[in-house]
């Protein structure tokens, strides 16, 4: 068995699937600029898999060869990433207003790429691949991925993007540190109870303390994350954030990760918000969520409710954030009265006349998804005017792309 020639191979099947792809049809140039940065990439790791070779130079190749076997590991996800962006379950007319939003929001030139995936809760992809840091992969659930009431779930995914290519994270990181030492210290004789062998005298169990501290740290960085994107989706879209949130999660029954924080701090954090700007949000009973159950032992509950207090002292820091971020991209928020006349056109089956704003309509939109359930029409009929409504939402981002690019 030779290395470097299996790895010659292998290189050359890979490019050969890249190639396969690239002769596809795109929606936007992001999946074909996606496949040909990959596609030089797997290139220079073949000049420098023969340049080893022609030099003799075994340890290089067994290096690259390694690097080859991982680089196709990470890179064959995203093909199929890349693959399914193209299908037609996709709503593609939601495409360019979410791209306008990832220019205005995130630093550099980013590219949006969206795609149907066959996991019911939307994510944007890990993005370990150097080749592609300037590329943000959102991926909604197949069976809703035409749907234009399920927008603002991309507008959290995004924010993931955001918090991490705006250093946001080492901010929060030293701010939640700080926070769980105050809180700590002020809270130690609960912490010996919970940790009856911690001993401050012995060189091992003193270390229980900074252990706990950094658990509620860590697990507050990871919970700081999911509420500022809560409250980014919440700044571009307003309330209809909540309503897809709680269309996909409701009623929540189940267990909780630690690293997630409640829905009932999540409804009530951007509840909070918006009251502050003067909109009164629904609360989590008349979003149907039912109460999560605790889980754990009293050290693990101790260790996170830390974290959630923490937490809860650095929202006010998370939305000055988002604010500056909007502000400085001068993006759209939704305005209300917008939404109201919009709601009219879609009663009348016809799309948004003059959108301004992607917020506008889809907050139109849940008004009037909200006024046929309550019709009490019969089921099918239901289903038959949303889905007049989304073609009706749809219809009206295109208008919308199109006042924008003629502008």
């Amino acid at each position: 068995m030779s290395l470097f020639y299996s790895s010659k191979h292998k290189i050359r099947n890979i490019q050969r699937t890249i190639d396969g792809l690239l002769d596809g049809d795109f929606p936007l140039s992001s999946g074909r600029r996606a496949l040909e940065k990959l596609r030089e990439s797997f290139a220079s790791l073949e000049a420098k898999l023969t340049r080893a070779h022609r030099l003799k130079d075994e340890d290089s190749i067994s290096q690259l060869a390694d690097h080859v076997n991982v680089k196709i590991y990470q890179v064959l996800p995203v093909l199929g990433f890349i693959l399914r962006s193209t299908n037609i379950r996709n709503a593609f007319e939601i495409l360019d207003p979410l791209q306008s939003l990832a220019l205005s929001t995130l630093q550099g030139r980013p590219h949006l790429l969206l795609s149907s995936e066959w996991d019911f809760v939307p994510f944007a992809y890990p993005q370990s691949l150097d080749d592609l840091r300037n590329f943000v992969l959102i991926g909604l659930p197949a069976s809703e991925a035409a749907s234009a009431l399920l927008v603002p779930l991309a507008g959290h995914e995004l924010g993931h993007a955001v918090w991490r290519k705006r250093g946001i994270e080492g901010t929060a990181h030293s701010t939640l540190q700080y926070r769980c030492e105050g809180l700590y210290a002020t809270s130690i004789d609960e912490f010996k109870r919970h940790f009856p062998d911690y001993n401050e005298n012995d060189i091992v169990y003193r270390e229980l303390l900074p252990e706990a501290i950094s658990q509620s740290v860590e697990l507050g960085v990871f919970q700081a994350e999911e509420l500022f994107c809560d409250l980014f989706a919440y700044a571009l879209f307003g309330e209809s954030y909540l309503y897809a949130f709680s269309y996909i999660l409701a009623p929540g029954s189940g267990g909780r990760s630690p690293k997630h924080p409640s829905y009932k701090t999540r409804i009530d954090t951007v509840r909070g918000i918006a009251k502050v700007e003067g909109h009164e949000l629904p609360s989590l009973a008349a979003l149907q969520f039912k109460d999560e159950l605790e889980s754990g032992n009293p050290r693990d509950r101790f260790v996170l409710r830390m974290a959630e207090t923490s937490v809860s002292e650095v929202v006010p820091g998370l939305w000055s954030s988002i604010i500056k971020i909007v502000n400085d991209g001068h993006v759209c928020r939704p305005n209300n009265s917008y939404a109201l006349a919009h709601v009219n056109d879609f009663k009348n089956d016809i799309p948004a006349r003059n959108p301004v704003c992607i917020g506008d309509i889809i907050n139109g939109g849940w008004l009037y998804y909200h006024e046929v359930q309550g019709a009490r029409l019969l089921a099918d009929k239901v289903s038959e005017k949303l889905d007049q409504l989304n073609e009706m939402m749809l219809k009206s981002i295109e208008v919308l792309e199109f006042t924008r690019r003629t502008a």
